[in-house]
């Protein structure tokens, strides 16, 4: 199990290798990501040798940079590995109703690879549009 609080800068980070469940969620907004995506994609490294038959990977951004950005794809890109062994992998994209970037964001990424995305809309402040 891997598990990171998170920071005004970078998302909590969830993922469960005994389930094949993987969350991240929050701001991906750090100047200096390095540190903070190579342990994640080290962990991911490791879980490729043995992953489940089901790897689901939430992604809910509250807002993302360039440098993380770039992180974030070549996670992507290395759970697409395991796609193209044959593994079921998801990616579920939560974003936010009229934030168009990060559903462009989410977009984009899904052409770039074969992993099928699940686009999950979501009302912000909902209780206080009623």
């Amino acid at each position: 199990m891997y598990y990171k609080e998170s920071t005004k800068e970078t998302p909590i980070v969830s993922l469960n290798p005994d389930k094949g469940v993987f969350l991240i969620d929050g701001n991906c907004e750090s100047e200096s990501p390095d540190e903070f995506f190579t342990e994640i994609t080290n962990w991911i490294n490791n879980y490729s040798r043995k992953p489940q038959e089901t790897t689901t990977l939430t992604i809910n951004l509250g807002g993302i940079n360039i440098s993380s950005s770039k992180y974030l794809l070549n996670i992507i890109y290395q759970l697409e590995a395991l796609h193209k062994e044959n593994f079921k992998v998801r990616i579920r994209w939560v974003y936010k109703n009229g934030e168009d970037g990060n559903y462009e964001l989410g977009k984009d990424y899904n052409e770039m690879v074969s992993i099928p995305f699940e686009f999950i809309e979501t009302v912000e402040n909902f209780v206080s549009n009623i």
